[in-house]
């Protein structure tokens, strides 16, 4: 009977240990398909909230007046960074359960669907497990 190692796949792993791990062992097909800045982006991308997918409004001359001057947009100036982003954070928050309109938007900037399902398994390994509110 073989033994296997289920020690990365359990929740609450962080992405560096995972990097690590696959840097020693060199077999794993998630952290080969991401590179360094990628899998920074994933990490990011999990305390964005789904508002920051909206496209910012601007403001008009009498809310900066009040409310000042407008906020950091949280957008990245890279394209193919910022669907990755996207794709992130529909993903902290649905899960696997994703439409398929931002799958296909990191299809279109350049990810393979083997990075997509590497970005989406790696955030499946980290997400917290899902916990029943009664027993």
């Amino acid at each position: 009977m073989a033994f296997i190692d289920f020690k990365d796949a359990e929740p609450g792993t962080p992405l560096a240990s995972v990097a690590s791990m696959a840097a020693e062992h060199r077999a794993s097909p998630i952290v080969d398909a991401l590179t360094a800045l990628e899998r920074r982006v994933i990490e990011l991308a999990r305390e964005d909230d789904l508002e920051t997918l909206r496209p910012p409004r601007t403001r008009g001359w009498f809310a900066r007046l009040i409310l000042g001057p407008m906020p950091a947009s949280p957008m990245l100036a890279n394209e193919r960074l910022e669907s990755l982003r996207r794709l992130a954070v529909q993903a902290w928050h649905h899960g696997y359960n994703l439409p398929v309109s931002a799958q296909e938007e990191a299809l279109a900037a350049g990810f393979s669907e083997h990075q997509v399902g590497a970005v989406l398994d790696t955030i499946g390994r980290l997400r917290a497990p899902f916990r029943r509110l009664s027993a």
